[in-house]
């Protein structure tokens, strides 16, 4: 998770030229024509409500421009060029899971939902195949207004608000590993947890991050890379080692929450799990 800028985007203009091309007479002209001011209505809704789907109202429109928005997105006529833009914007990391090199877009609210906002650039986020994994989740329990994150809009995307706690059996013979909340008293924990629980381990974290301490069973440095592989270290040492490798790794991705990170605070933060890291490494140093 991340939370970015969205790409600046002049969305009125681009449905001006849309609703005036006149070759797109088998999608959305003249409907868009007619009915532009409902469009550039729901947008501002959008805004407004900062993309908060509980807060958001959908004005009506003609099926054929319902259809014809989707076709756009779909096959976007030259003048939806923006597309690939929004899609390069977070080339380190996926804001909507955390994992890594994003290469589709996701819709915050699902276009077959929403059709009206499916080519409006502040719905669209750089994404990684999370998107696909969380099919149309977007809101749950009305009580607690549970929702996806925004990352253009949610600022506490830029805090940590995932780790991972690590247990073990048989001296570290079997990992167990699961997510949890930072701050579970978060005043948007429910929205933090809907996310997570919709995109984060649906995206697959969990397994990428048992995959990563079978990796470092084998040789620590092959995964914190900031362990030097022929030098003998203390514990202190280590933990030195592995914040400097979750620093690095934040500074390089801008967010404390992508998979890296979550890995090295869980390891900082799991019982027992520093001094088995640093045994593992002195008894496979490169010679």
């Amino acid at each position: 998770m991340k939370k970015i800028n969205p790409v600046r985007i002049n969305d009125p203009l681009h449905l001006d030229t849309l609703a005036e091309n006149t070759l797109l007479a088998a999608t959305s002209f003249p409907e868009l024509k007619r009915e532009k001011a409902n469009v550039i209505k729901a947008y501002d809704d959008y805004d407004a409500n900062a993309g908060n789907v509980w807060n958001i109202p959908i004005p009506t429109i003609s099926g054929k421009l319902l259809s014809g928005l989707l076709s756009h997105y779909d096959s976007p006529p030259e003048s939806l060029n923006f597309l690939d833009r929004i899609t390069k914007s977070s080339p380190e990391v996926c804001p909507m899971c955390g994992g890594f090199k994003p290469s589709t877009r996701d819709h915050i609210l699902p276009k077959a939902q929403y059709q009206i906002l499916a080519i409006f650039s502040k719905n669209l986020v750089p994404a990684c195949d999370c998107n696909m994994k969380r099919n149309d989740a977007v809101k749950g329990d009305p009580a607690t207004q549970a929702r996806i994150l925004h990352p253009y809009y949610d600022g506490i995307m830029s805090d940590r608000l995932l780790s991972c706690e690590i247990t073990h059996k048989d001296n570290f013979r079997i990992f167990n590993l699961k997510i949890i909340y930072v701050n579970p008293a978060h005043p948007e924990i429910a929205a933090i947890k809907y996310h997570t629980k919709n995109v984060v381990i649906k995206s697959g974290v969990e397994g990428w991050l048992k995959g990563q301490l079978s990796k470092i069973k084998e040789r620590p440095s092959n995964v914190i890379q900031t362990l030097p592989r022929k030098r003998h270290q203390s514990v202190a040492q280590v933990i030195d080692c592995i914040n400097d490798c979750l620093d690095r790794n934040e500074e390089l991705t801008g967010t404390p929450n992508n998979w890296l990170s979550i890995l090295c605070h869980g390891i900082l933060n799991s019982a027992g799990v520093v001094d088995w890291i640093t045994d593992r490494h002195n008894a496979t140093l490169v010679t």
